[in-house]
C-alpha cells in the first residue's frame, strides 16, 4: 500500500533541563517508537519533540512575501523570488505546510497511543492528564492551520476541509472531510484537552486552558460564529493587560516581557528555526527582502510599533528606501533565536472587533474602542477612539490595525483572503513596492487556497484537489 503524508515512522524527543534556559538544551534526537516511551517522563520528552516538531518560520515568511508587507530587498541574489511573484508549489502544498502538519499531528497521536500503554503513579497523574491533554490541544491546533489554508471556505460547514487525523497513520487513502466535520474532531479535542488540563499548565511555551479559550475565540471569528467569537474574547482580555511601550519593545527585543503573550513557540538552540532568516541574511547582513514601502507608510512616528519593526540601520529616506524588517532581532538568546509569539492578548481585541462589526447586529461603538484600546498602548497616551458608520469603513480600518499590530506574525495572507469578499480588494501593492513584481492578486485568484501536494493527490485515490490547480 503507497504511503501518504510523507510522515516517518519515527518520533522526535528533545531532552530539555529547562523550559526558560536556552543554553541549557540539547540538541534534537530520534528514538524509535519501542523504546521512546516506558514512563510518564518519557512522555513528557516526547512532549516538548513533538511541539518542537511544528515549523512556524516558513507561513511567517509566507504571509508577509506572498502577500504586500515586503519588496524585494537590496540584496536580493534570487531569495524568495518565487514567492513574492506569488507563485505557489503544487509539489509541496505549499511551504510544506501539508506534511510538515501532518507530520507533527503524527507525531502527537503517536504521544496518545504510547500513553495508553503506562499505568502513572499517583504522584505523575498530573504530569501523565497533561501530556494527553497538550496533545489534544496541539492536535486541534494544527488541523486548524491546515483548514485556514487548504479549505476554500471556513465559514461553509459542508465545503471540502481536510482529512482530520485522530490515529497514528503511516499508510492509507483517507479521504477530504467537510469543514464542519473537521470543526467538530477539533472541538471534541479542546473539550479533552480542557477536561485533562491541570489546573498548574499556566507556562506560556505550552498549552494551557486560556490557550484553548484563545484558539476557540479565532475558531469562531474565522468561521463567522461572532458571537462565541466575542465570549472567548472576553475571557481571555479580562485575564490579561496590554503591553505598555517598554513591555510591547522588551517582548520582541530578547524576548525579554511575556505580559500579553498567551501562548508562544519557545524557540531552541540548534532547530535552525531562525524567523528573521525569512528576510534576511542572519549570519553575514544583508535584506533580501525588506518591508514594503506601503507598510513604512502605516507607521508613526510615537508608534512604538515603527520601532520595533523597523531595521534601525534602514535608510527611508535613501531612494529607493532602505526598509528592513527588525521584528526579530539578533539579541534574542544571540543568533536570531527569537520566540514566535502565536497568540497575543492583542489579537483578541482585534477578534472582538472584528466580531462586533460582523455580528448579525453590529456594535461599531465597541468595536472602535477595542481598536482605540490597542492604539492607546502602542502610542503610550490616549488615542482617538476611531467612527464607523458601516460595516465596509469598521473592517477596512480594522483590516489596517491588524496589518501593523501582527506584521511578520503570518495572518496578512490570511486576512486578505477573510475580507476580500467584505471590501471585493485581494491583495494591492503600490507601484514602487512592485516594480518587478505582480502588483496584485485578485479576489477571485485560487491562490487564496493552498493546492493540496501533488505527491499527495499521486498517492492517494481518495484525494481530491482544490480548484485550479
Amino acid at each position: 500500500m503507497k504511503k501518504y503524508f510523507l510522515i516517518p515512522i519515527i518520533v522526535t524527543l528533545l531532552f530539555t533541563v529547562s523550559c526558560d534556559d536556552q543554553l541549557e538544551r540539547f540538541p534534537v534526537d530520534t528514538l524509535v517508537e519501542e523504546t521512546a516511551f516506558q514512563q510518564v517522563s518519557d512522555l513528557e520528552n516526547g512532549l516538548r519533540g513533538a511541539i518542537n516538531s511544528i515549523n512556524r518560520v516558513s507561513l511567517l515568511g509566507f504571509n508577509s512575501i506572498f502577500a504586500d508587507n515586503c519588496k524585494v530587498g537590496a540584496d536580493n541574489g534570487g531569495q524568495q523570488i518565487a514567492l513574492i511573484n506569488q507563485v505557489l508549489n503544487s509539489q509541496g502544498g505549499d511551504q510544506g505546510t501539508w506534511t510538515d502538519r501532518y507530520n507533527a499531528i503524527n507525531n502527537f497521536n503517536r504521544l496518545l497511543a504510547a500513553a495508553s500503554t503506562i499505568t502513572p503513579e499517583a504522584d505523575e497523574q498530573d504530569a501523565y492528564d497533561n501530556v494527553l491533554a497538550q496533545s489534544y490541544a496541539f492536535r486541534a491546533y494544527l488541523h486548524f492551520d491546515l483548514l485556514t489554508y487548504y479549505a476554500e471556505d471556513l465559514s461553509n460547514s459542508s465545503s471540502l476541509g481536510v482529512y482530520y487525523q485522530n490515529v497514528v497513520a503511516t499508510s492509507g487513502f483517507p479521504a477530504r472531510n467537510t469543514v464542519g466535520e473537521v470543526l467538530t474532531e477539533i472541538e471534541n479535542d479542546l473539550t479533552l484537552a480542557s477536561t485533562l488540563m491541570p489546573s498548574s499548565s499556566t507556562d506560556v511555551n505550552y498549552a494551557s486552558q486560556n490557550f484553548i479559550t484563545f484558539l476557540r475565540a479565532r475558531i469562531a471569528l474565522y468561521t463567522g460564529d461572532y458571537t462565541t467569537a466575542i465570549s472567548n474574547a472576553n475571557t481571555i482580555i479580562s485575564s490579561y493587560t496590554l503591553a505598555n511601550q517598554a513591555q510591547y519593545a522588551s517582548m520582541f527585543a530578547g524576548d525579554g516581557d511575556t505580559t500579553e503573550v498567551i501562548f508562544k513557540f519557545d524557540n531552541v538552540l540548534g532547530n535552525n528555526a531562525s524567523i528573521a532568516g525569512n528576510w534576511i541574511f542572519t549570519g553575514t547582513g544583508g535584506n533580501f527582502m525588506e518591508m514594503s514601502n506601503e507598510l513604512f507608510a502605516q507607521f508613526e512616528a510615537a508608534d512604538v510599533r515603527r520601532t520595533v519593526n523597523v531595521d534601525p540601520s534602514s535608510d527611508p529616506g535613501a531612494t529607493p528606501p532602505s526598509l528592513g524588517i527588525g521584528k526579530y532581532p539578533p539579541n534574542a538568546d544571540t543568533n536570531y533565536i527569537n520566540d514566535y509569539k502565536a497568540m497575543r492578548l492583542s489579537e483578541m481585541y482585534l477578534i472582538r472587533a472584528e466580531a462586533h462589526a460582523r455580528k448579525a447586529s453590529p456594535d461599531f461603538a465597541a468595536a472602535a474602542a477595542d481598536i482605540a484600546a490597542i492604539r492607546t498602548a502602542r502610542f503610550g497616551s490616549a488615542q482617538t477612539v476611531p467612527t464607523y458608520t458601516s460595516l465596509n469603513e469598521a473592517i477596512t480600518n480594522i483590516k489596517a490595525e491588524r496589518r501593523i499590530e501582527l506584521c511578520f506574525e503570518g495572518f496578512r495572507y490570511l486576512d486578505i483572503k477573510r475580507f476580500r469578499n467584505i471590501l471585493n480588494v485581494g491583495i494591492e501593492r503600490i507601484s514602487i513596492d512592485c516594480e518587478t513584481v505582480p502588483c496584485s492578486l485578485p479576489v477571485s485568484s485560487e491562490k487564496f487556497t493552498f493546492p493540496i501536494p501533488q505527491a499527495e493527490i499521486n498517492a492517494n485515490p481518495n484525494m481530491v484537489q482544490n480548484p485550479g490547480y
